[in-house]
């Protein structure tokens, strides 16, 4: 080596790359001007030669090759170029035929850019954004990007680990050595970046992380677009989806629109030669065009854990054992077309502990609390997210953000939400906020301030709680000191009325209170009745396995339970034992749903319902009105929860006529009979407080429907006069 060269070159700080403990490798490798020459380091382990292939600037315009000398025999490289500024280059890197491990190696020779020829690509503003927790879009900053630098094809990468002492890019392009692809520290605002020439969409890669305490970890990108099915953890260089989507009008976010969904585990389609995105596409859409649903709510389609697919490895990338993220697009695409709106789960509350994902990502507890009492949930074995760091506010609301930028999807589920409000939630030991309480100051202020933040840039959103909790305010606006859900999943709804149904009808009479207490909660929030969703089929099984009595009775109590759900306030949810095997009712039951005011008008309002008779235990019998403010909307429905047919009396609001309207034990339905004809006048027979009642026969195990027609003018005045004659004497004249 020339003395020149030799007494440039900064021995302690290639000792530093060499030994890959290098935050700032871009201060010494890459081109550096020295006067009028280029000082140009590089280093290639293992390698025997390396030649630079660069253009001359000056009058011939010529390339050049040069012979880099070696500066240390693990493979760094040094040499002057004679120009002050070299432009693009190329390394010419010979790794001669060699043992390594015990296999005998072949002679290559690898053409390469430098990727510390780019310095500061990101901008300082972005980065900034990421640090402060200003950023909604952070995955347009950090992860992969293939791009084109200068007249070279690459890919950029970006990642913010603060708490490291160094982090490579490994994959298939260096073969996985974390010393070659050191990456630069911008600042001690904690984000490292390398562009990569050559490496493209498609390309495998992970991070390789020295921690402070000399240990070393690989780690899927946090912020990777796509994930490599062989490997959850390996991540892959992602390309722009090729499908465009755009939300639909959401129709629950008007609170007096008919909301039906069907609920689908993406986990179920996964067969054949097709991805379970394509098989949904085909059957969804016919599924919700049947039945009458107005959407889909689809399960999380992130990469997930293996052992529990609500356990998310990736935050950005569609679970590889699904399908593509253009498969998924198109999905959403198909269902938009059928008219249909997507509802898509998503786990802001916990995530998968598996190594190779988040936890403990830089060292410490980037995502997670470090404290194991408030970053691990052990019951689950899960971690939780640390919602007071600006970072993962980012991160998380980049993900949920994501979902309805790049698919189009028309609401967010969030799951886990008890788990977010509550310190203690499932815990032996935790830690108490600031002011001694359970609650989780942070996770509320992080809940609060996304669902105000995605409501303005995606103001028809469609927002529902999976929450568990008794806790106030869910779907009262952010304004009013709420949470701003438009929705809550209504858990106990069905676990009252599966713990009622499931009893025989000889012992229903006595637990009628069962069908009255659930009414107790009814009206607090806005809420979504999942009924026998996929969460409750796991935990207990179908329905149809909790129903007393032989087929034909369980097909009765299952149109029942349809039937009552339906007339129950609040928003629709069936799992997917509900599909095409009942589209005649579920389509009659939301066709009804969407014509008849008194079904879905102020559903949240306790002035939409009214019992008239809850406490008939000998008949096991109920009956009570929907309505609006107009009289002319009233419905009344009467329910036979025994095994007998009843003829059944009930008191009703209004002198007038009732006429049945749908009944569940229609023949087109698997039932006996069919809907009656019959125009039932209300009588002067006082009943359940009423001045007027009704009566009617009721099949055993089903339901009816009936809605009030009031007297013209011409039939009251006949009724007043008959009212007269009834009640008034007449002189009879005598002989």
């Amino acid at each position: 080596m020339n003395k020149r060269l030799y007494k440039l070159m900064d021995w302690a700080f290639i000792e530093e790359v060499i030994y890959s403990e290098c935050s700032h490798p871009q201060d010494l490798l890459g081109p550096h001007a020295k006067g009028q020459t280029t000082l140009l380091q590089a280093y290639f382990p293992g390698s025997d030669s390396v030649v630079v292939r660069w253009k001359d600037r000056g009058e011939t315009g010529d390339f050049c090759e040069t012979k880099m000398e070696v500066a240390d025999d693990d493979g760094f490289y040094a040499q002057l170029l004679p120009t002050k500024d070299p432009g693009p280059y190329t390394y010419i890197v010979t790794y001669e035929k060699r043992q390594e491990d015990g296999r005998t190696l072949k002679k290559k020779v690898l053409r390469c850019g430098d990727p510390y020829r780019h310095k500061d690509i990101l901008k300082e503003s972005d980065i900034r954004k990421i640090t402060e927790g200003t950023c909604t879009d952070a995955s347009d900053i950090l992860g992969a990007k293939p791009m084109t630098l200068d007249g070279e094809e690459g890919t950029l990468f970006a990642v913010y680990a603060p708490s490291a002492m160094r982090i490579s890019v490994i994959g298939d392009f260096n073969s996985w050595d974390g010393r070659i692809h050191q990456m630069c520290k911008r600042g001690e605002l904690g984000v490292f970046e390398l562009f990569i020439p050559g490496v493209r969409e498609g390309d495998r890669y992970q991070f390789e992380i020295k921690f402070r305490n000399y240990e070393i970890h690989r780690s899927s990108d946090p912020f990777a677009a796509e994930i490599s099915a062989d490997n959850g953890f390996i991540s892959v260089v992602g390309k722009a989806s090729s499908v465009s989507v755009k939300p639909l009008p959401v129709k629950g976010i008007n609170k007096d629109t008919a909301l039906s969904i069907y609920q689908a585990d993406p986990y179920k389609f996964i067969s054949g030669d097709s991805s379970a995105f394509v098989n949904m596409s085909r059957e969804l859409s016919a599924i919700c065009q049947e039945c009458g649903y107005t959407h889909v709510c689809i399960g999380n389609i992130l990469s997930s854990s293996v052992r529990s697919t609500d356990k998310t490895i990736s935050y950005f990338a569609v679970d590889p054992r699904l399908g593509t993220g253009d498969e998924f697009a198109g999905l959403v695409k198909t269902l938009h077309d059928a008219g249909v709106g997507v509802v898509l789960d998503w786990v802001p509350s916990y995530f998968a502990l598996e190594e190779g994902g988040m936890y403990r990502f830089d060292g410490t507890g980037l995502f997670e609390h470090f404290d194991p009492r408030q970053g691990i949930a052990y019951d689950i074995d899960a971690g939780l997210f640390n919602y007071s760091s600006s970072f993962v506010g980012n991160f998380l609301m980049s993900s949920g953000f994501g979902l309805v930028k790049r698919f189009g999807i028309d609401g967010i589920r969030f799951i886990g939400i008890a788990r977010m409000l509550y310190l203690d939630y499932s815990k032996s030991e935790w830690v108490p906020n600031i002011y001694g309480g359970n609650e989780n100051i942070d996770a509320i202020a992080f809940i609060k301030k996304f669902n105000s933040e995605i409501r303005k840039k995606y103001p028809g959103i469609l927002l529902i709680a999976e929450d568990s909790s008794l806790h106030p305010g869910i779907t009262d606006p952010v304004s009013a000191d709420g949470f701003g859900f438009d929705y809550k999943w209504n858990e106990v709804f069905f676990d009252d009325y599966r713990n009622f149904i499931g009893m025989d009808p000889l012992f229903r009479g006595p637990n009628l209170h069962c069908i009255a207490d659930a009414f107790t909660y009814a009206f607090v929030d806005d809420y979504i009745l999942p009924f026998a969703g996929k969460e409750k089929t796991a935990e207990v099984g179908p329905i149809s396995e909790l129903l007393p009595g032989d087929k034909d009775a369980v097909e009765s109590q299952i149109r029942l339970s349809l039937g009552y759900l339906y007339t129950h306030p609040g928003k629709k949810l069936l799992g997917d034992m509900f599909d095409t095997s009942y589209s005649k009712i579920l389509s009659d039951l939301n066709k009804l749903y969407e014509t008849e005011p008194a079904l879905r008008t102020a559903e949240s309002d306790p002035e939409c319902f009214e019992w008239l008779s809850n406490m008939n235990e000998e008949q096991c019998c109920i009956a009570y009105v929907r309505k609006t403010d107009d009289p002319e909307d009233m419905l009344v429905v009467i329910a036979n929860f025994s095994g007998i047919e009843q003829n059944f009396q009930t008191g009703v609001p209004y002198e007038g006529k009732y006429k049945e309207i749908f009944t569940t034990d229609d023949k087109a339905y698997g039932g006996t009979s069919s809907v009656s004809r019959t125009v039932r006048k209300a009588t002067d027979k006082r009943l359940d407080g009423r001045t007027q009642s009704i009566s009617v026969k009721i099949r055993p195990l089903s339901m009816i429907i009936m809605k009030f027609i009031p007297y013209t003018e011409a039939e009251l005045e006949k009724v007043i006069e008959q009212r007269i004659r009834n009640y008034t004497p007449i002189k009879k004249s005598k002989k």
